[in-house]
C-alpha cells in the first residue's frame, strides 16, 4: 500500500521536522484507533517529490515578501512531498498522540502485537505522520523474538525502482539495531541478486 505525505516546511508549523526526519529510508508511523483499538500504521520513505508550481513559468515574477504585500491570499505552493509504503500494524496500550491533536511527536508506547501483513484499513486523508525511533522499529521486526520481514516482497513491489535501494537502507538500519547479521546477510544477498537480475546482470 504506497501513501504520500507533505512535510511541513518553516512557518508552517512550530516545530517542523529536520531533512533526517523524512531521509530516504526513514521509518515512519502514523496513528489510527480501529473499533476502539489504537494501532501504529508502520511505513518507510521511499521516494521524495519537489513540487514547484512556479518552474518553467516565464515573464517576471514577484519575490516572497513582494507576493504576499500585492497578493494577501496568495500560499506558497511550493512543497516536499514524500512517498511511504507501508510495512504492516501495531497495536498500541494508548494512542500517544490522542491528548496532543497530532501537535506533538511522541514515541508510541511498546507494541502489544505486531502484523507486517497489509493493513486492511486505510488512513485518513489529514492524518500525520511520524518518524519512528530506532527503538520502535526494532520492536516492530523483533516483537516475536525473531526478526520478521514479512513485507519484503510488497515493498519491492511497492518501491518499483526505488525497491532494492530501500531494502537495503532497511537492512543497514537493522544491522545497527539487532544481532541478527546472519538473517540479514541473507536478506542482502537475496536484495542484490533481484536487483542485478532485474536489470539483466548475471552473477
Amino acid at each position: 500500500m504506497d501513501y504520500v505525505a507533505q512535510a511541513f516546511r518553516d512557518g508552517e508549523r512550530e516545530d517542523p521536522p529536520s531533512r533526517d526526519e523524512y531521509e530516504f529510508g526513514q521509518p515512519v508511523y502514523a496513528t489510527e484507533t480501529v473499533r476502539g483499538t489504537p494501532y501504529a500504521v508502520v511505513g518507510v520513505v521511499y521516494d521524495t517529490r519537489l513540487v514547484d508550481p512556479d518552474q518553467g513559468r516565464d515573464g517576471p515574477r514577484l519575490s516572497a515578501p513582494d507576493q504576499e504585500m500585492f497578493v494577501p491570499g496568495y500560499v506558497n505552493e511550493k512543497q516536499t512531498m514524500l512517498g511511504i509504503a507501508l510495512l504492516g500494524t501495531a497495536e498500541l496500550d494508548a494512542d500517544p498522540h490522542q491528548h496532543s491533536n497530532g501537535e506533538a511527536g511522541g514515541d508510541p508506547q511498546s507494541f502489544t502485537a505486531v502484523s507486517q501483513s497489509m493493513p486492511r484499513w486505510t488512513l485518513d486523508i489529514d492524518d500525520f505522520v511520524y518518524a519512528l525511533s530506532d527503538d520502535g522499529f526494532r520492536q516492530f521486526h523483533t516483537h516475536d523474538g525473531t526478526l520478521n520481514l514479512e513485507y519484503y516482497e510488497r515493498l519491492i513491489a511497492t518501491a518499483d525502482q526505488f525497491g532494492p535501494e530501500v531494502a537495503l537502507a532497511i537492512v543497514d538500519r537493522l544491522r545497527r539495531l539487532t544481532d541478527a547479521d546472519a538473517v540479514l546477510d541473507v536478506v542482502e544477498k537475496k536484495v542484490r541478486w533481484q536487483s542485478s537480475e532485474s536489470r539483466g546482470v548475471l552473477r
